[in-house]
């Protein structure tokens, strides 16, 4: 039997008719973390750039995720997005190679990120260990997403570990947990709170951050985190621009941006 002769999976026909649709906060993944039958290093995150819950299914696409979501032009970022499955069957005709499936349905393809910029462009992003690479069956599946985007004139990139600077990991991980849903302790930090954090590290220019924010919570008689634990969300929530390929550890004022307040509501409410 081809493949072309072969079914559905019920479960992924299923899906297909609410998953995978819409965009901004409307938007729904294909695959959601709870679903997985091991979530192993799958997480769930609130982005600063469209302001919903996003499910990412392993440590190397948080790390993906986490770097286009700091992005200032990133408008909208889609993950596990499910492609036609049409038009996955015809480019596997095409290419001949076999369309994934499991116990003779077929299964459907999906890219790991989707991701809008202000420009208009749109860049498919499929995230994989580049120890994963070496493998043929990869490479075909990898060959499907190429293909489908490149008939539609969007740019596809394969995204590594080795993208990612050591120091721009230790950032991206630091910020984090400031963009996990169960930070409801840090939803009331608005635009005013940063100003004031701003101002206040403003007047010590050759300080050292981290340090500063320690100093700054014996100055205000406030419990020992309290301004450093702003600074991050700030970070995180991109209310302050900061150079994320150098370590956070090494930041003083100068590396900072303040930006302003329309942005920042903007990434806020973003729809």
């Amino acid at each position: 039997m081809t493949d072309a002769n072969k079914p559905l999976d019920p479960k992924h026909e299923k899906l297909l008719k609410t998953r995978g649709l819409g965009s901004g906060k409307d938007y729904e993944p294909f695959i959601k973390v709870h679903e997985l039958s091991s979530s192993g290093e799958s997480v769930r995150i609130r982005s600063a750039s469209v302001g919903r819950i996003h499910h990412l299914l392993s440590g190397i696409e948080l790390l993906a995720f986490l770097v286009f979501d700091q992005f200032e032009q990133t408008t909208d970022i889609r993950e596990q997005y499910p492609l036609p499955i049409d038009d996955t069957l015809d480019i596997c005709a095409r290419l001949g190679i076999r369309h994934p499936q499991m116990h003779g349905s077929l299964t459907v393809v999906s890219t790991d990120l989707l991701v809008d910029f202000s420009s208009g462009h749109r860049l498919a992003i499929a995230v994989k260990s580049s120890s994963e690479l070496s493998k043929l069956r990869v490479m075909e599946k990898l060959q499907i997403e190429k293909t489908y985007w490149e008939t539609r004139d969007v740019e596809w990139k394969i995204f590594t570990e080795r993208e990612v600077t050591d120091g721009m990991r230790e950032n991206l991980l630091w910020i984090q947990p400031y963009l996990s849903p169960d930070m409801a302790a840090h939803q009331e930090v608005d635009y005013s709170d940063v100003q004031d954090l701003f101002h206040r590290l403003q007047s010590h220019p050759q300080t050292k951050i981290t340090r500063l924010c320690a100093k700054l919570d014996d100055q205000y008689n406030v419990d020992r985190g309290f301004h450093l634990s702003i600074f991050r969300y700030a970070v995180a929530h991109r209310f302050i621009k900061a150079p994320l390929n150098n370590a956070f550890h090494s930041w003083k004022f100068g590396d900072l941006t303040l930006r302003k307040p329309e942005f920042a509501s903007e990434v806020n409410n973003a729809s």
